[in-house]
Parts: C-alpha cells; structure tokens; sequence
C-alpha cells in the first residue's frame, strides 16, 4: 500500500508522516529527489529554485509525472507514505501501480503561516506576505508543477487540519482503519 500526501505547506503532512512511521511505513519525499538533482546542478535547494527545477525536469522530459516514476523504483516496501504530490499527473502513476490512496491535507492559512514561523525550515516563506504569495502560485494551479488544488479535487481522504496535534492523529488513525 502507498499513501500519498497532498496539501499546502504547513498544513500538516509531516506530522501525517509521523503517525504513519509509527504504523511502519517508510517515508519518501519528493524534495529529497529534487535536492539531489539540485546538488548535481550546482542549484542552491531554496523552495522556489526545487519547484522550478521540478517543473524544469518535466518540461525536460516531456512527462509531468516523472518524479512518481523515479520515486516508484525507490519505494521497495509494502508500506509507504510519499510526501510532497503537487501535480496530478504524479497522482496518475501512482494509481497505474495498485494500492495507492491520496490524502490531502488543509488546514487555514493563518494556522499555516503560524506553523511556519514556528518551525523556522529554510527556504519557508518570512513574511505573511511572501507566505501568501507562495501559497498562491502552489495551490492555485497556475503552473503545470504546482497544482495542489487540483489534486485536493481527487483526494481519496481529506484531512482537516485545524484543532490539535492529538485531533489530527485521531483521523488519521480512522483513515487507516477504514482501509484494513
């Protein structure tokens, strides 16, 4: 079984992830397939340069749903939780390969932004401002890469992420419940 997670940042799909290693899946990350390529092109991996670079790669490849296809021969257990879906055609290879369910998670903006100072991850966005920017052009769908609206419209699940931690990993928990 792969679970996929969707969402804006901040709302919430690294503590989903947590819950889920503690379920025994193992993690993956599309930033981390992003990074590497960043490291072999000498590109500094600030979140606006991973997400040109993601889109670039698509572009370079004429296949919108490439970083699935390399994360899929990455993945060699039967429980994983890939983080980090932003388009739908990465969705779509996912969905070619069997047992793979998509929850998207959202939370409000504020709430996103407030986890953000907190959790002080560079290349996050230090102004509301500059937050909000940022989280136009990734869930609005305004380029190809970033469409995480449109797969909020495709989500198997959807979390919403706006009481407490302990509140989040109660639907979680019901989500993987209901597919036993």
């Amino acid at each position: 079984m792969i679970i996929g997670l969707t969402g804006p940042m901040a709302s919430g799909k690294g503590e989903i992830v947590k819950q889920l290693e503690k379920q025994g899946f193992e993690h993956y990350v599309y930033s981390d397939i992003l990074r590497g390529l960043a490291k072999q092109r000498n590109i500094e991996p600030t979140r606006k340069n991973l997400q040109k670079l993601g889109i670039d790669i698509k572009k370079e490849t004429k296949n919108w749903g490439v970083l699935s296809k390399i994360m899929l021969k990455k993945i060699k257990t039967d429980k994983a939780v890939v983080d980090g879906i932003r388009n739908v055609d990465e969705i779509i290879e996912f969905r070619k390969k069997g047992e793979f369910y998509l929850i998207g998670v959202i939370a409000p903006p504020r709430t996103r932004y407030d986890r953000i100072k907190k959790r002080c991850r560079a290349g996050d966005p230090t102004s509301y401002k500059e937050f909000k920017k940022s989280d136009n052009l990734e869930n609005r769908g305004k380029t190809k890469g970033q469409e995480i609206n449109n797969c909020l419209d495709i989500a198997d699940f959807i979390v919403i992420n706006n009481g407490s931690l302990k509140d989040l990993i109660k639907k979680v928990d019901k989500i993987l419940l209901s597919l036993k």
